[in-house]
């Protein structure tokens, strides 16, 4: 029996064992949970209130002595439901949380620093990062768009050049040559989005937002590395060699 399914309806690993123990017991003592179930008499007694509280055992006296009784397993559906809704209902009170949380990010947020972020989960964290800035008409600038990225970061990144756009962010991006005409790269050019190319064939891609860098080292068969940059003077450094490559590019 897979028993982490039901870890993830809420059940520890002691709630588990109690509850199965049941299961092939029928109404039992606490000796017997003990013995079926391996876990210790001290820890039982709480292991059984909390599945009481659960709705998935139930208590009664029998000859002067407290048995248990295990729910029927259908009552795992409603548990999961109810779990369900809790869930529904914390992230309705962590969406009325967020502005309060990103205020205090964004006094954070003021102070110079560099993050590296592992993996493709770190690559998507970091630019979030990006995207909880997001304010109309900023500008964002790329270079060094090379051919190295698998399928998972190339979606990746056309879902977030999308959501620059729908944002209403200004986008310059200069590609490298081998990449002109290669239309999956390419978006619909547009107040939004505006594209040129460079005479070279491999680079790194540096990215530009308000005083951010942000620097994802690609490579198809390697891990995500993602270096977060917050400092106003190098941004402008890199804003300022940008619009000289820019300006050398071709459309």
């Amino acid at each position: 029996m897979n028993k982490q399914i039901l870890y993830g309806v809420g059940l520890t690993k002691g709630e588990v064992e109690v509850y199965l123990a049941l299961l092939k017991l029928g109404s039992s003592s606490i000796g017997n949970i003990v013995k079926e179930s391996k876990v210790t008499k001290s820890k039982v007694y709480d292991i059984l209130n909390r599945l009481i509280d659960k709705g998935l055992v139930s208590a009664f006296v029998k000859n002067k002595i407290n048995c248990y009784n295990a729910a029927p397993p259908n009552f795992l559906l409603e548990l999961l439901e109810k779990r369900g809704k809790e869930i529904k209902q914390q992230e309705r009170e962590i969406q009325g949380l967020l502005p309060s949380l990103i205020g205090i990010q964004s006094i954070s947020n003021k102070e110079d620093r560099v993050e590296i972020f592992e993996g493709f989960q770190g690559l998507k964290n970091a630019f979030q990062i990006i995207e909880n800035e997001f304010k109309v008409n900023e500008e964002f600038l790329v270079f060094g768009v090379d051919d190295t990225l698998n399928q998972q970061q190339l979606n990746f990144f056309i879902n977030f050049h999308k959501k620059k756009v729908k944002a209403k962010i200004k986008t310059k991006v200069i590609f490298t040559s081998n990449l002109k005409g290669v239309k999956e790269y390419h978006l619909k050019q547009s107040l939004y989005n505006k594209e040129r190319h460079l005479n070279q064939n491999s680079a790194i891609p540096i990215n530009i937002y308000k005083n951010l860098v942000i620097i994802p080292i690609l490579q198809k068969s390697e891990k995500e590395i993602t270096i977060l940059i917050r400092n106003k003077k190098l941004a402008e450094g890199f804003r300022e060699y940008f619009y000289t490559l820019w300006n050398i590019s071709k459309k």
